[in-house]
């Protein structure tokens, strides 16, 4: 598994040696220091050692940048086995959206534009991506600094979705008619297969693990921040 980020370009050092002239409470300073680039580079060199060392297969976690996917399928279309998620947070915000001084919205790799959230929907559709999980990561609210400076380059990173990924992922897949069945098998029958589970979880059937999660998807509530902690 593979957190897919590598700054081969010096991209973010360059960026850190500039920082103190912009502003941390804007989120475009924090994202502009972690371009696509770096998740580029990342699964372009994990791809490499595939081609070395063909025995294993390997995991992408957390995708946001869409720049990656055609070399994604490339690297599919050649054989390796090569598998890949996303989160909830990518398929459901913008970064064009997220206000000034609003750290609890930063994650690794970050949010990006909606042009970029299309992409990862279309991908998600067309098999390219295999799942869709949390990587929820929540933290105490000082360490988020909402209350303080809101800085998004000293904030910690990453967003606690697991209660809401349900309910997200339906409200944004709705909206392209996606039907309920395949947003439960990115979520439930592929994940689990890629974890090696797909005996015990991720289909109903006798004798798999009695995992129940009761929904209903007319029911509407408003969420008008993330939950820290």
């Amino acid at each position: 598994m593979f957190h897919a980020e590598l700054d081969t370009g010096g991209q973010a050092e360059a960026h850190a040696r500039t920082i103190k002239q912009e502003d941390g409470s804007l989120y475009a300073t924090f994202l502009h220091s972690r371009p696509p680039t770096l998740e580029t580079s990342a699964i372009e060199m994990i791809i490499g050692l595939h081609k070395l060392f063909p025995g294993f297969r390997g995991h992408i976690v957390h995708l946001s940048a869409a720049d990656a996917l055609p070399v994604i399928k490339s690297a599919r279309a050649d054989g390796i086995p090569l598998t890949v998620e996303t989160c909830f947070h990518y398929l459901c915000l913008t970064s064009e959206l997220i206000p000034k001084g609003r750290p609890e919205f930063k994650c690794c790799p970050p949010i990006r534009n909606a042009e970029n959230r299309d992409k990862l929907w279309e991908a998600l559709l067309d098999g390219t991506i295999d799942c869709v999980v949390s990587d929820h990561s929540p933290c105490v609210a000082e360490l988020k600094r909402v209350d303080t400076d809101g800085d998004f380059m000293s904030a910690w990173g990453g967003i606690p979705t697991l209660g809401l990924g349900i309910s997200l992922l339906w409200t944004e897949g709705r909206k392209r008619g996606v039907k309920p069945g395949i947003l439960l098998s990115w979520m439930t029958e592929r994940t689990a297969k890629i974890a090696g589970l797909q005996e015990s979880k991720g289909r109903i059937r006798a004798g798999m693990d009695a995992d129940f999660a009761i929904f209903d998807p007319e029911e509407t509530f408003a969420v008008s921040f993330l939950v820290i902690a």
